[in-house]
């Protein structure tokens, strides 16, 4: 059984885990399209009023076809429709994602 049930567009990016603490997480594709799954593993948010020079750009990008299932762990995990190599998107594009959270780690190993 999945915590959440997200649907991905190509106008809706949905945030996965956000937070400082680095959770470990199962993604899984019910499709139809194809979806990549960026991955900040140390992810701070704003400090200082300003975002650090990496937030921009994912540690880690993973595709995932209809039916296939990931496990990562990031402190920021985003889906979004995979483009292709020929950067064309259909706008009727669309993939429902199942997402289950395994654990949650700081100091403590926190374990759900």
């Amino acid at each position: 059984m999945y915590h959440t049930v997200l649907p991905v567009t190509t106008s809706h990016n949905p945030i996965v885990v956000e937070g400082e603490i680095e959770t470990q997480l199962i993604i899984f594709n019910a499709g139809p399209s194809t979806i990549e799954a960026e991955i900040w593993q140390n992810w701070k948010g704003k400090v200082d009023g300003k975002y650090p020079e990496n937030s921009r750009e994912p540690n880690l990008s993973l595709e995932l076809r209809a039916g296939s299932q990931k496990i990562v762990s990031g402190s920021f995990v985003r889906v979004k429709i995979k483009t292709s190599d020929l950067n064309y998107i259909t706008t009727d594009e669309f993939a429902a994602v199942g997402v289950r959270i395994i654990l949650f780690t700081d100091d403590k190993k926190i374990q759900i």
